[in-house]
């Protein structure tokens, strides 16, 4: 059970009650269940989705990019994955992995969806042939500043890096 959901909704459930978080003089903030609760989007027929994912992101996993798209419900719809790239794949889909201010092949999908006005059939995907393979390859000063080592891998801390 998530601590938070229990000190913001003051359940009373033995999970909950356990964490002793929700005893304080205020309302619980939990919303009533409405018509729109767990039923699937509709796509309005003028309309599309876009998605866009990344496998390696560990703030919003994958998987949940797919059961959306799949609980989603009509046929004008996408899904883009991204295999290296992490939370946030507008911006961190880099085409120069040397250059983090570099365009990215997430903003440039976008822009396309923008100016092909969601016609998915005419959306542009041809950065992501060019996006860089998965490369576990660390910048010196970030060794240095983060690891306290010139080589992240091979275990040794320099202690005259500045890194304590």
């Amino acid at each position: 059970m998530s601590p938070l959901y229990c000190a913001f909704s003051k359940e009373k459930s033995k999970e909950c009650n356990k964490l002793k978080l929700g005893n304080y003089d205020a309302d619980g903030i939990i919303y009533k269940r409405d018509k729109y609760w767990n039923v699937s989007a509709t796509i309005p027929s003028q309309a599309s989705v876009l998605l866009l994912s990344s496998k390696l992101d560990a703030q919003t996993p994958h998987k949940y990019a797919k059961h959306l798209l799949g609980s989603l419900d009509g046929g004008n719809k996408e899904l883009i994955t991204f295999d290296y790239s992490i939370h946030g794949a507008l911006f961190w889909t880099q085409l120069d992995e040397e250059n983090p201010m570099s365009e990215t092949c997430g903003m440039k999908i976008l822009g396309s969806y923008v100016k092909s006005k969601g016609d998915l059939a005419s959306l542009d995907k041809s950065c992501l042939d060019e996006m860089p393979g998965f490369n576990m390859t660390l910048q010196i000063d970030h060794q240095n500043a983060y690891f306290g080592t010139d080589d992240a891998y091979d275990g040794i801390i320099n202690s005259s890096s500045g890194s304590s």
